[in-house]
């Protein structure tokens, strides 16, 4: 039987059974695999777009640079005909060798997998979709990276029956045990209270009779081993601590 996260000098302890570690192991794994075929899917893409239109003869594509006035010296050969004084000709001058790019603003659609998208979300929810994919070309990268180190150090920590985490690393495990709770949840469709409290009420692993059913006991234990390492990382916190909060001297006010 699992025993919870209790604190120690060299960090945080819980004790497993090995098919319970094995579960674990499996479940940061499907995280690594899902944010690597994430990552698989968009490179390709967004390096050989589709639809980029080609450059013809004598056409210039909006890829193109645009036409520069002439050059200073052919501007003083023109004289006033050129329509450009001595400042104007300085300045093309300068930027006519500049590639002055008309590139689009780079794209990226959310994720199409539900367990996905619940890992890698929209950032900005109420933006327009053109602002959300330039929003996620940007940033998805920077999220993922963070996500599969977490799950990296999670599978390192996960090698024995004995979990030890170093007092440091702690926040980077309960991050990858809660993105393992994210995909349970996403595969589960818990979208409201009622779908969390129809999770919830299966706590026996004697039930686990269909692949839902397991999921659901997968998620549960997840949850009570992450609260567990949560409930003894916030006992580290300094006494009175939470009176620095916001709000925190409202109530004594009052009194």
């Amino acid at each position: 039987m699992a025993e919870r996260f209790r604190w120690t000098r060299r960090g945080y302890t819980a004790q497993l059974e090995l098919p319970e570690v094995r579960l674990l192991r499996g479940l940061v794994r499907d995280v690594v695999a899902l944010l690597e075929g994430r990552r698989a899917d968009v490179r390709p893409a967004e390096a050989d777009p589709a639809g980029a239109p080609a450059a013809e003869d004598g056409v210039a594509t909006p890829e193109d640079p645009p036409a520069a006035p002439p050059s200073v010296s052919a501007a003083e050969d023109a004289g006033p005909v050129a329509g450009l004084d001595a400042s104007d000709a300085a300045f093309w001058g300068l930027v006519s060798g500049l590639h002055l790019s008309q590139d689009p603003e780079p794209q990226r659609s959310a994720p199409a997998d539900p367990a996905v998208a619940r890992l890698l979300p929209d950032a900005m929810p109420q933006a327009g979709a053109a602002e959300q994919g330039a929003h996620r070309a940007l940033t998805e990268d920077a999220l993922s990276e963070g996500k599969l180190a977490d799950a990296r150090l999670a599978l390192e920590l996960l090698r024995s029956t004995r979990v030890e985490v170093p007092h440091d690393q702690a926040p980077a495990f309960g991050r990858a045990l809660n993105d393992v709770r994210l995909v349970l949840a996403a595969r589960l469709g818990v979208e409201t209270e009622e779908d969390a409290a129809r999770v919830h009420a299966v706590d026996d692993w004697r039930s686990a009779e269909d692949v839902e059913s397991t999921m659901a006991l997968l998620y549960n234990f997840t949850s009570w081993l992450l609260e567990t390492l949560m409930t003894e990382m916030l006992s580290e916190l300094p006494e009175g601590s939470d009176e620095s909060a916001p709000g925190a001297g409202d109530a004594e006010d009052e009194q």
